[in-house]
């Protein structure tokens, strides 16, 4: 009997094997020729195991997806991967034996396998990219203004985006679109982005009574279609804090477009994720700012933030604790451990990726250049933010073994890089290696 724990073990060791396939010419089960030009980054979620890969298919044709990696070529239907839509974005099915005529996903289309050899074998040492053990050619001083520009560049590019939309879109509505992308993280970036244009700001922030905390909440999960009534579960309408989110959307929700649950990721979503629990939080926020308007409120933050500290009262401004019910729920009827709606990693984030580059760019369009000082500076002197998916890859990618020195700025500086070189197959031109 093979266990999971040995299945486990096996896969592991069949994707060192595909790390370790960079450059070299390879031939898939259906005799199509393929390179490996980059081999990705492991997927730390659900999903295909190797996100953001390149090959080379018969030389002339470039294809970047991800990549599924078993024991089996018929693991891919034991595992139910062929129903599911997540699995529609892979474009190599990488396994030791190839035991099923044909891999099919979740919308029709054909992936090609590759089967590696048993008998090739896996070294420790992974893929050797231009920039592996990168500090054996530069020193962590030049590195670190390398990455400085590189992240420095990503600002801009966002500041750009920015903009562009602000000489076409209102810049309050902009803003709290932002916001709301930031809160989805990846899995849930879609919905929250329809529900910021279902309930826009202009009518959150002109609604009466302006003060009423249960009115903005009741109106975006009504409108997200997340309330207990809307899926189906009354046995939750007993709460008293419920009872008065679904009377005030019985109140005011009859003739709102609402979205459906199935729209929303709701499963394999770490529970302080939630989006009930976020959109809970941005409740929070909407009414903390209900007097001098969300926009306002979040320059006024950014004007009077110090340079030095100034992150502090900047996460301040966007962290929510919550009280009563949401301390230790993540959604209706599901109990968590206390912690904050949105802490302060989370808050960082999103001034580091949404709020500084929107101010940038909110002063260059409204000819306000001391609040776009004020935020590339504020950029610059960013501590370190919690690791993500992309900064944990880049660091092993490069062999950094102590980032402990770095800024968000660095930070951003290797997703930059990630973004704009490794994924895109562009080694020989990254500023780190040229």
């Amino acid at each position: 009997m093979v266990t999971r724990k040995r299945i486990k073990i096996q896969e592991k060791l069949v994707a060192l094997r595909w790390q370790q396939l960079l450059g070299k010419e390879l031939s898939t089960e259906e005799g199509e020729q393929l390179r490996v030009i980059y081999p990705g980054r492991v997927n730390g979620g659900s999903g295909p195991d190797f996100r953001d890969v390149i090959i080379a298919v018969n030389e002339s044709n470039l294809m970047k997806g991800d990549i599924e990696i078993h024991i089996r070529s018929s693991d891919w239907y034991s595992h139910g991967h062929h129903g599911d839509p997540e699995y529609n974005s892979v474009i190599l099915h990488v396994v030791m034996w190839h035991d099923d005529s044909a891999t099919l996903t979740q919308n029709g289309k054909a992936v090609p396998v590759l089967c590696l050899s048993p008998e090739y074998r896996a070294y420790s040492t992974p893929y050797h990219l231009p920039c592996f053990q990168i500090m054996k050619h530069k020193d962590k001083q030049t590195l670190r203004k390398l990455l400085a520009v590189a992240g420095e560049e990503r600002f801009k590019q966002k500041a750009i985006h920015f903009q562009a939309k602000l000489r076409q879109e209102e810049a309050g509505e902009m803003l709290f679109q932002g916001m709301m992308r930031a809160l989805g993280y990846s899995r849930n970036i879609k919905p929250f982005e329809q529900l910021a244009h279902r309930v826009p700001l202009n009518f959150m922030e002109k609604m009466q009574p302006k003060e009423d905390l249960i009115l903005k909440q009741a109106w975006l999960l009504g409108t997200a279609g997340l309330l207990p009534s809307q899926r189906s579960s009354k046995g939750f309408l007993k709460e008293r804090e419920v009872q008065e989110l679904e009377r005030a959307w019985r109140l005011v929700g009859k003739k709102a477009k609402t979205m459906s649950k199935n729209d929303w990721h709701l499963s394999h979503v770490y529970p302080n994720n939630s989006p009930v629990r976020r959109i809970i939080a941005q409740g929070y926020i909407l009414q903390r700012y209900y007097r001098e308007g969300l926009l306002r409120g979040i320059l006024q933050l950014v004007k009077g933030a110090c340079l030095v500290n100034g992150y502090r009262e900047l996460e301040n401004g966007l962290v929510v604790f919550g009280d009563g019910y949401w301390q230790d729920h993540f959604d209706f009827g599901l109990k968590t451990g206390k912690s904050a709606l949105l802490g302060h990693g989370k808050a960082s984030e999103i001034v580091v990726n949404i709020i500084l580059p929107f101010a940038f760019s909110f002063g260059e369009v409204a000819g306000e250049p001391e609040i776009k000082e004020k935020a590339i500076k504020l950029y610059a002197y960013y501590p370190k933010l919690g690791e993500n998916e992309v900064t944990h890859h880049m660091a092993r990618q490069l062999c950094l073994e102590d980032t402990s020195d770095f800024t968000a700025c660095h930070q951003q500086g290797l997703i930059h890089i990630f973004r704009n070189y490794c994924r895109e197959g562009r080694c020989s031109e990254c500023p780190l290696v040229s």
